[in-house]
């Protein structure tokens, strides 16, 4: 009997599913504590190099944090429309109509701001929106508004030492700077003591600190009103989450 070699070829196919969140948010973790090491080592001498590297740390952190937050929400609306399967979690924490809802609201979320995103999930899934006025929502609309402002930055003249000018004759400070003053976080101290306050004296280590703290806290909460697990919780202990 002759036996002819047979060849068995196998293929298997293995499907990954990659979410980014959690790199934007510990990548401005990250970032903030570079700015911080900057800042404790400080002796005064603010070379253009240092300045430069500082700069990057902070406005980095701040990027990275309202792209945590843009991730976060885009994850969970897509988890509800490509679960074909039943097999990621948050969604089988979900009641089905709730799931059917955000599915098909997918498609039609990309009109609605980062916001607006979290508070219809909220409302979808019948469980308690974000109050407008409260503090924690309040940070991160700043927040949001100070990274479009980077982003889309317009230079102003602003008067870095108003002198004997009369209320009148000074520029209108940036509209960023009230909001700012008020989160009472400290000053960049590579700043010069004449510099304006945005952007030079308010892009700080703890400009930063805020940004990934209220970033943070807000993804919780979403996700404790949700009554969802949090895919933050392994990492919970290297975020700074206050502010």
């Amino acid at each position: 009997m002759t036996h002819e070699p047979v060849d068995i070829t196998e293929y298997i196919s293995v499907r990954v599913r990659t979410y980014f969140s959690k790199q934007h948010i510990q990548s401005a973790q990250l970032f903030a504590r570079l700015a911080a090491e900057i800042e404790q080592s400080y002796d005064g001498q603010a070379f253009q190099k240092l300045y430069v590297e500082h700069r990057a740390y902070v406005t980095g952190s701040i990027f990275a944090a309202v792209s945590f937050l843009e991730a976060t929400i885009n994850e969970l609306f897509s988890d509800t429309l490509d679960d074909q399967t039943n097999g990621i979690k948050l969604v089988k924490e979900m009641d089905p109509d709730t799931s059917t809802l955000l599915a098909n609201m997918w498609q039609f979320s990309e009109q609605f701001n980062t916001l607006d995103k979290f508070q219809i999930v909220l409302l979808l899934a019948r469980k308690t929106h974000f109050d407008k006025g409260m503090r924690l929502y309040q940070d991160v609309k700043d927040l949001i508004g100070l990274r479009n402002a980077l982003i889309h930055y317009k230079p102003e003249w602003v008067w870095a030492e108003p002198g004997r000018l009369t209320p009148e004759q000074n520029p209108p400070a940036h509209k960023m700077e009230k909001k700012l003053k008020a989160k009472k976080f400290q000053h960049n101290p590579l700043a010069a003591k004449k510099a304006p306050y945005f952007p030079d004296k308010c892009l700080s280590y703890g400009c930063a600190k805020w940004a990934v703290a209220s970033s943070f806290r807000f993804a919780d909460e979403f996700f404790k009103r949700m009554e969802l697990s949090s895919r933050l919780d392994d990492i919970r202990s290297e975020i700074i989450v206050k502010p």
